[in-house]
């Protein structure tokens, strides 16, 4: 492979070096390619793409034959001169692991403390700050000495470098601690380069591997992870997984530090594998891992990601637990509310000790309309986070399945919790059908709702109006439909308004109503329960207008007549009482009484 000239780069030799009368101070590896260098600032260094291969340079005039040498930059407390022209310098102080080296436009992470060569004043230190410093490799976004230097660095590599004026500042400086026309001593450590930090607190880092998965999409933090994976502790291998293991993430018996599962979450897609390091406080903190991991250790783990399984708690209370078995690349629809779905379903009591009882329900492949109560309410609401081609599990408490008196039918006892297992072949979205279907739908929710409201279930006969007002809030329609998709959405702003005065919600109500009235301007219903509201808010003339507004569309409204009687009585107590306070405030002190004779 013919070598790529990289900004800012200096290859990295492998083998020993043997130099005959090579200067103590520095020796130059560049001097002899200056006829490949004034790229960008005068710098072209040589590297094999496989890392560490050794490279043949002819050297000279600075006390070296001319024939070729294998050299190396790792040091042995040698200064290396990198610019050819002893512009930059470079000692290492501590080896890095492996061989590999940062390239052009990596983000590379270090930690550093610069000091003036002159006096020894320090001048500026990441350390200082207990914060790394990340800046893209060979852009020129540092001075060119960096570019220059750590280009030639391993992972965990500590080492000087020494930068002339011209390779820093030059003869400006840089504001009142770094005079114009100084050299620089910089200590640089490489912590790591092409890893993005999970946590933005330098907490967590993931460096992809060679696996970069499929998909768009990350687990979230209560999914079940099927992963493989191993820790290491100051270079130790401490945790190895059994093969593929399945994870719960954010369990308590989760084997996986707090640092992995963030970077699975943020980072990683199905069939990915990374590198993760953590610090202390996302590994395994002050007590550590008793016998593996010592109090306050950073820790780092290879993780793979095979797959992993949706759950979902849809109801937030622990009774409607969907989990998707497995991850679908597409962009499948879901079992969204009114949508048409074919599914293969059978249903099972979970019994005491945790196993599953005999099949109550098929296996049976059935079409429904989600949503329609084909189907337990629990497991119409779970079908709106499976999409087509998904193979699930739906639990259900007994809530959400058949109550407390089960269904003999079915021969599911009392207070029974269930689970269903179902495969979705075919779905068609509630976009794709007409609007004829929408306005069926909708209008069957609305009954749903008003019969909820009836026996007092107004949360739930909200959630109703709501599931009918989405089938048609963006629809306009035609002739009769038009109208019909007009008159649904009024009745669902009264019916919203309803349940939000049920609910002493009063200017959430006067909203809906106004919503209301913007549609059909002479509603009643809307007039009234607005003008109800109103008065509820102490806003007496908006409501008297409100209701007689309602007598004169319909004068034998008694609703109206009697809510119209106790604001105008709330009225004239409040007159009154205002009355009294007034003649208070404005009546003739009393003279004092005469004083007796003596």
């Amino acid at each position: 492979m013919a070598p790529s000239i990289i900004l800012g780069l200096v290859v990295s030799f492998t083998a020993e070096v043997a130099l005959s009368g090579a200067s103590p101070t520095y020796c130059s590896i560049l001097q002899h390619i200056s006829a490949k260098s004034n790229v960008d600032g005068g710098f072209t260094g040589f590297h094999n793409q496989n890392y560490g291969t050794s490279l043949l340079l002819p050297l000279s005039n600075n006390g070296l034959n001319k024939s070729p040498h294998r050299l190396t930059l790792r040091g042995a407390g040698e200064k290396v001169d990198l610019s050819g022209d002893g512009g930059v310098l470079k000692e290492i102080i501590k080896e890095g692991e492996g061989d590999s080296m940062p390239q052009k436009s990596d983000d590379v992470n270090v930690h550093y403390t610069g000091t003036l060569e002159k006096d020894g004043s320090k001048f500026d230190s990441s350390l200082d700050r207990h914060s790394p410093f990340t800046f893209k490799l060979g852009l020129g976004k540092v001075i060119k000495g960096w570019d220059i230097g750590v280009a030639t660095m391993r992972k965990g590599e500590k080492a000087v470098f020494t930068i002339r004026s011209d390779y820093a500042y030059g003869a400006e400086g840089s504001g009142d601690k770094i005079p114009g026309n100084s050299t620089l001593i910089f200590e640089v450590e490489l912590l790591r380069w092409n890893e993005k930090d999970v946590t933005n607190d330098g907490g967590v880092f993931l460096k992809s591997l060679d696996k970069k998965g499929t998909g768009w999409r990350h687990p979230d933090k209560t999914d079940e992870v099927k992963v493989s994976y191993t820790g290491w502790c100051n270079g130790a291998e401490f945790s190895r997984s059994d093969g593929v293991e399945t994870v719960k993430l954010g369990s308590p018996a989760s084997p996986l530090p707090l640092g992995v599962e963030k970077a699975i979450c943020k980072e990683m897609k199905k069939g990915s594998n990374a590198r993760v390091a953590c610090a202390p406080a996302y590994a395994f903190g002050p007590a550590g891992l008793p016998g593996k991991v010592p109090p306050d250790t950073p820790v780092e783990y290879e993780v793979e990601l095979h797959d992993w399984n949706a759950v979902h708690d849809v109801a937030k209370d622990g009774g409607i637990v969907v989990t998707c078995l497995g991850q679908l690349d597409t962009y499948g629809p879901l079992c969204d509310d009114a949508a048409k779905v074919r599914l293969l379903l059978e249903g099972r009591v979970v019994q005491a000790d945790g196993t599953l009882g005999p099949a109550f329900l098929g296996p049976d492949d059935r079409e429904l309309t989600v949503g329609d109560g084909a189907l337990p309410e629990g497991l119409e609401r779970g079908l709106e986070k499976i999409k087509k081609g998904q193979h699930a599990t739906v639990l259900l408490s007994p809530i959400y399945a058949y109550g407390e008196s089960g269904s003999a039918e079915l021969g599911v006892p009392p207070n029974a919790t269930v689970r269903f297992e179902l495969t979705v072949s075919e779905v068609t979205p509630t976009y794709q059908l007409p609007l004829a279907d929408k306005l069926a739908a909708a209008q069957r929710r609305k009954d749903q709702g008003n019969a909820l409201f009836k026996d007092g279930k107004v949360e739930a006969a909200l959630a109703k109006y709501d599931k009918a007002f989405k089938l048609v809030q963006y629809e306009q329609g035609e002739g009769d439909e038009a109208e019909q998709v007009k008159e649904l959405k009024g009745t669902c702003h009264v019916n919203r308004a309803a349940c939000f005065d049920k609910q002493g919600r009063g200017e959430d109500c006067i909203s809906e109503c106004n919503k209301a009235l913007e549609l059909k301007p002479a509603n009643a219903k809307a007039l009234f329960r607005r003008g109800k509201s109103y008065a509820g808010l102490g806003k007496v003339e908006e409501a008297v207008k409100d209701l007689q507004h309602v007598l004169t569309l319909d004068p034998s409204s008694a609703a109206a007549q009697q809510q119209l009687a106790l604001v105008r009585a709330k009225q004239r107590a409040q007159d009154q009482k205002d009355k009294a306070v007034f003649s208070k405030m404005f009546s003739a002190p009393k003279k004092p009484a005469a004083a007796a004779a003596p």
